[in-house]
């Protein structure tokens, strides 16, 4: 009786699809069905910018200071250490906005204050870290923080008045960035396995994830090249006046949509 009884349960075991062999096999083996482990990813995101410092000279804080919104590209690779947390290195490219303001005039010489612009772009590399919620649904929500490095470029740009014109040239540096992100991935094939968790569905097609979230960014400072003024129609050569206009205090609040790939 006790042969039979574990014959049948071998066999019941076999058609679950928990093992694979037959009762002539003897002991049957068990089937593997690997998780994901690394992932690569795709993201675009919109950026809306705080009010940023911009000081002139370390002394002359420019007046209507803003940073344009604009868009950024990018891309990373990832690892889930198991179902709740993984890991990933990204790397975007932050296409060119306009950093505004006006520089105050009577402090630094001029007739009045003299508004303009600067182009800034931007390299940027995170390590980033999160917490997937485990919801057993089509739905996962994740937190994340990161830390990084970011390459800005700062575009020569001007500042006018009627009568005199402030001149920036160029400037680049790299500072410190961090993030701290929040959002949902969505199974686009419908409910599944959940990723890290070693319970593979089998179809390649559930490794598709969509990513939306918000993300904060810390991105540093930069400083441009000097800034000179020139008295426009005098024919005169354009006097130096401060060695570099610095923009800091650049923070990001970002939406992100973003396409994961799971590699099982």
């Amino acid at each position: 009786m006790a042969g039979a009884i574990g014959a049948v349960a071998t066999a019941e075991a076999a058609d679950l699809g928990g093992y694979k062999g037959s009762i002539k096999d003897g002991v049957p083996a068990l089937v593997s069905q690997s998780a994901a482990r690394f992932y690569v990813r795709a993201d675009g995101s919109y950026a809306e910018y705080d009010t940023p410092a911009v000081v002139q000279d370390q002394r002359f804080d420019f007046l209507d200071r803003s940073i344009e919104g604009h868009w950024s590209v990018g891309g990373g690779v990832g690892y889930y250490f198991n179902k709740h947390i993984r890991a990933d290195v990204t790397f975007e490219h932050r296409f060119e906005t306009d950093v505004k303001g006006t520089a105050p005039g009577a402090s630094i010489g001029l007739d009045g204050n003299a508004p303009g612009k600067l182009g800034l772009e931007s390299q940027l590399v995170l390590i980033n870290a999160y917490y997937d919620f485990d919801t057993r649904s089509q739905f996962t929500p994740y937190v994340g923080a990161g830390l990084g490095w970011i390459k800005h470029d700062l575009a020569a740009g001007s500042f006018s008045t009627d009568t005199h014109r402030v001149d920036v040239a160029k400037g680049e540096g790299n500072d410190f960035a961090a993030a701290l992100m929040a959002g949902v991935a969505i199974n686009l094939t419908g409910r599944g396995a959940a990723a890290g968790s070693g319970e593979g569905s089998g179809d390649a097609a559930r490794n598709f994830y969509l990513d939306i979230g918000y993300r904060f960014l810390y991105l540093g400072e930069v400083a441009s090249g000097p800034a000179t003024v020139t008295t426009i129609g005098a024919g005169t050569p354009p006097v130096t006046i401060s060695p570099d206009p610095i923009v800091s205090e650049i923070h990001a609040h970002e939406f992100r949509v973003g396409l994961r790939y799971d590699f099982r």
